[in-house]
């Protein structure tokens, strides 16, 4: 592949991280006792954790800026990840533990259901699965992004969780509830929930945030548990 064919490639994938909230659909106090139990699709969630600052100082330079931007991030995340491989975290498997756990607070009855989702797509479902009976209704769920995120070269890395909710009615599909959930949001205003990032996992450069993987994963966990905490709320 040519470098121009890289440098489009990467300024593309640059151009569409700013992702705006999916159409709101509040979750109607009615429709409440009728759903008791949920089926939590397989969440489209990659177990590619992030690293990346919004305003990257290479992007003032230009086309080839935005090229170092992004390799430097890559590499960033590369290097979390590896740091924290043997730590036995699973991004996808954590992040679900932490939703169903707050659904059940919530007082649902959870079961998790799978499907089959392409991986390099994340966004809802175009089809849902037929009822048995067995559910009241389907979660759908995709995740934006899961990782640390610092604003800019002069800011500390913090926890990041931007997942899209959906929720269905079993038996004809019917779209009950629907919203965008930003814990550490980043311009992600646009009607989403947004939650403060707790203080005491903030890592003010790249190399403390890798030197203290067993830290930086309690801090996803928790921007897990709160985004799922947050839901619950939602559909209480």
């Amino acid at each position: 592949m040519s470098l121009h064919r890289v440098i489009v490639l990467m300024v593309v994938g640059l151009l569409g991280t700013g992702c705006s909230a999916p159409l709101h659909r509040a979750y109607d106090p009615a429709v409440r006792h009728q759903i008791r139990s949920i089926g939590l699709l397989t969440p489209a969630v990659s177990d590619e954790v992030a690293v990346r600052m919004e305003v990257h100082p290479g992007e003032s330079f230009g086309v080839v800026g935005m090229l170092v931007a992004a390799t430097d991030m890559n590499g960033k995340s590369g290097e979390f990840m590896r740091a924290t491989r043997s730590k036995g975290f699973v991004c996808s498997k954590s992040f679900e533990q932490q939703l169903d756990a707050g659904l059940r607070e919530a007082g649902y009855e959870v079961h998790s259901i799978d499907v089959s989702r392409i991986t390099s797509e994340q966004q809802f479902l175009d089809h849902y699965p037929v009822s048995d009976g067995s559910v009241d209704a389907y979660l759908d769920i995709y995740t934006d992004v899961i990782g640390y995120t610092a604003a800019g070269g002069a800011t500390p890395y913090r926890p990041t969780v931007h997942v899209n909710v959906r929720m269905v009615r079993a038996t004809d599909h019917k779209v009950l509830y629907q919203d965008r959930i930003a814990y550490n949001a980043f311009g992600d205003g646009d009607g989403a929930i947004t939650l403060s990032p707790a203080k005491g996992y903030e890592f003010a450069r790249f190399d403390q945030l890798v030197a203290d993987p067993v830290k930086a994963l309690e801090g996803l966990r928790q921007a897990m548990r709160a985004t799922g905490q947050a839901l619950a709320r939602q559909l209480r």
